[in-house]
């Protein structure tokens, strides 16, 4: 277990025990702090809540729900769902029930490690762990890589329950602009577990490069609307391929009825987005209009 807090160090900001802890490990030699900014701190965030919330972003019920899991342990922390501190907790759990006299706190213990690989650590590092794959970067490559075996492995030793962990099922369903307009389409778009994909900057980057736009600098939200208002059919058709790609992508992403959670919801998001880049090159009465 010292392996998932090691690992869960090492997405954080780069310093010299990183660089300790990557040689023990057989990892590349650790990034930049530029380079960490690059690939992790301006575009992969390692919160929780920002792949299993409604909103896209950190904070909000999704943190509240890993935060109550952790008062409830009698380990709350400042940065909750951050995935070093997830990790850290996980390796915690497997080393407490060893030094717990009590037969029923050692089950009580037991089940909440569970609970936290099923609840709050499996329903989202698989996408987010793929995200890395062609990051560009060696170290987080291969970091990611190695994370995603661990936790394959942990898999293969913890009885799950038969359900969807709770995050997955209270998500809603991406925004159909047709009904609920163009705004509510970008920013389901932008979360996660709305739309089945994770759509970055550097993605952003290949859209404008591919469909001959203009990349406008700023937040995320705002290039996508100024691609959707530039030129509406090329944006959502690329859009759409993003989106069957990354239901191949996450097919196999962690446990697999959370993989295939996954999976079809991104191939949702393609269907719709194909569907709308048909509409917006033939427009009809009632039709999507492109904010």
């Amino acid at each position: 277990m010292e392996l998932f807090r090691a690992l869960g160090t090492l997405i954080e900001s780069p310093s010299a025990e990183h660089a300790r802890a990557a040689a023990a490990l057989g990892l590349p030699a650790v990034p930049t702090p530029a380079e960490h900014g690059r690939v992790v701190a301006r575009q992969r965030y390692p919160y929780a809540s920002v792949y299993l919330g409604a909103e896209g972003m950190m904070g909000g019920e999704a943190r509240d729900r890993i935060a109550g899991f952790r008062r409830a342990l009698g380990t709350p922390d400042r940065e909750a769902d951050h995935l070093s501190s997830l990790l850290g907790l996980l390796a915690a759990l497997d080393e407490w029930p060893r030094r717990e006299p009590d037969p029923a706190r050692r089950a009580l213990l037991a089940h909440a490690r569970v609970a936290l690989a099923w609840e709050h650590l499996a329903p989202w590092t698989g996408p987010y762990l793929a995200s890395f794959r062609g990051c560009g970067t060696a170290f987080y490559e291969a970091w990611a890589g190695l994370l995603g075996e661990a936790l394959t492995r942990l898999e293969g030793e913890l009885v799950f329950p038969d359900r969807l962990p709770a995050a997955l099922r209270a998500a809603p369903a991406l925004p159909d602009p047709r009904r609920d307009g163009g705004d509510a389409l970008i920013a389901g778009l932008l979360a996660p577990v709305r739309c089945g994909m994770i759509l970055l900057r550097d993605d952003l980057v290949r859209l404008a490069d591919d469909a001959g736009l203009a990349c406008r600098a700023g937040e995320r939200r705002y290039a996508l609307k100024s691609f959707l208002a530039q030129d509406p059919g090329p944006t959502l058709a690329w859009l759409a391929g993003h989106a069957r790609r990354w239901r191949s992508r996450v097919a196999a992403a962690g446990p697999a009825p959370i993989a295939k959670w996954w999976s079809e919801r991104a191939g949702v998001t393609s269907r719709l987005l194909s569907e709308l880049a048909v509409e917006v090159r033939t427009p009809a009465p009632g039709t999507f209009a492109a904010p």
